[in-house]
């Protein structure tokens, strides 16, 4: 009996800085491991800087080029992808971010890929400023080239998906970032070796920039301290602003309750710890950091911003927080908390620890790897220059 011939792999190449290990680095490389884990999609990268996610992807033994933008153009990090592409066999070119964006399709036509995608990770900023009207010009060719040269715009929040559908009309389809749960409950568990009077632990995780708002959250630390409320607050990252959130504890008095523990990799070492997750950012797209607490079960309050509710909303270990002021959060906070962890009493029942609802469905690897495959094939299966119709999810 003759075997009937396999359809070959789809080869995708994924564009992506990798100058930093945050939220949408470590989506990059939940996607590649969980895309490389198929028969079906063969998976390749460039990426623009070493450090962790380089070195991360070529352990998961897929093909990677570094185009190193340290000492190294634009046109030849674009001439790089297109060579990559080129050997590579590539169908479809996947970018992650702004310049991944712009130099990924440049390669990707110069290595006449006819096939493209992006996905948006967070908020993009379009606006116009008169400091910098170069900024604008740049998101201008941005727009241009993901409506005119990119069939398809992955959203990884409803709230992305719903802002970006003016910008990109008819391209945009949802899909959540998502989390390797069985591993990381395997990996990973919440602390439960705690001592009796022990101070409750809040945490919060991310680079020390303005737009991660670390220092509301060293005002919680003070606010729920000041309500009689024992508790310690610890920084998992480092960043620009530590030297000046260090002179904001010390101002409020609660220099002792704060500890900066610096860049944790993986973060998962200090979350586990944690008797609750607080993340008072500005805006965000769909964190990372959020989905790896909730995959633990580990309480989380949260801005009520971006895909965040679509995380927390009916779950009883979750709270929203509208009002970006200390005593708003210090309410959350004593509202979810079991009162052991407030008050290291000992005689209180302890919480048994449950996860938000459908969470495996929602934001597992393998049911949003099976949506991404889908999306390729679909992609593969139209005519040059048709876009592809937008996904319900």
């Amino acid at each position: 009996m003759t075997e009937q011939p396999t359809t070959p792999p789809i080869t995708v190449t994924h564009i992506v800085s990798g100058d930093l290990w945050a939220g949408a680095e470590v989506q990059v490389y939940n996607l590649c491991q969980a895309l490389s884990a198929r028969k079906d999609i063969s998976v390749t990268a460039v990426v623009f800087n070493p450090g962790i996610l380089h070195d991360k992807l070529v352990a998961l033994g897929i093909p990677v080029t570094l185009a190193d933008e340290t000492n190294t153009g634009a046109l030849s990090i674009a001439k790089a992808i297109a060579t990559h592409c080129k050997m590579q066999d590539t169908d479809i070119v996947h970018t992650h971010g702004f310049k991944e964006n712009v130099l990924g399709v440049l390669g990707k036509e110069l290595a006449r890929v006819p096939n493209s995608v992006r996905t948006v990770h967070g908020n993009p900023e379009h606006g116009f400023s008169f400091r910098k009207p170069h900024k604008w010009l740049t998101s201008r060719l941005d727009i241009w080239l993901g409506r005119l040269r990119q069939q398809a715009v992955i959203a990884v929040s409803t709230q992305l998906e719903q802002s970006l559908q003016s910008t990109f009309p008819g391209k945009v389809s949802k899909i959540f970032n998502f989390v390797n749960v069985e591993e990381l409950r395997q990996t990973w568990s919440p602390e439960t070796d705690k001592s009796p009077n022990k101070e409750a632990l809040l945490g919060i995780v991310g680079r020390l920039v303005p737009v991660k708002r670390v220092d509301l959250f060293i005002r919680i630390i003070a606010a729920l301290n000041d309500r009689g409320y024992p508790c310690h607050g610890a920084v998992i990252g480092n960043g620009p602003l530590e030297e000046a959130l260090k002179k904001l504890a010390l101002e409020l008095g609660v220099s002792n309750q704060i500890s900066f523990k610096g860049f944790v990799n993986p973060a998962m070492k200090e979350i586990r710890k944690l008797d609750a997750l607080i993340m008072p950012s500005d805006h965000e797209g769909l964190p990372m950091t959020l989905l790896e607490a909730a995959t633990l079960g580990i309480p989380v309050v949260a801005h009520n911003v971006g895909g965040i509710p679509e995380v927390l909303s009916g779950w009883k270990r979750g709270a929203l927080v509208d009002e970006q002021t200390p005593s708003a959060y210090a309410d959350k906070v004593l509202s979810i908390l079991p009162r052991q962890a407030r008050t290291g009493d000992t005689e209180a029942p302890p919480q048994s620890v449950t996860f938000p609802p459908d969470f495996e469905n929602k934001f597992s690897s393998r049911e949003n790897a099976k949506k991404y495959v889908e999306l390729y094939t679909n992609i593969l299966s139209l005519p040059r220059g048709v876009n592809l119709p937008r996904a319900s999810s």
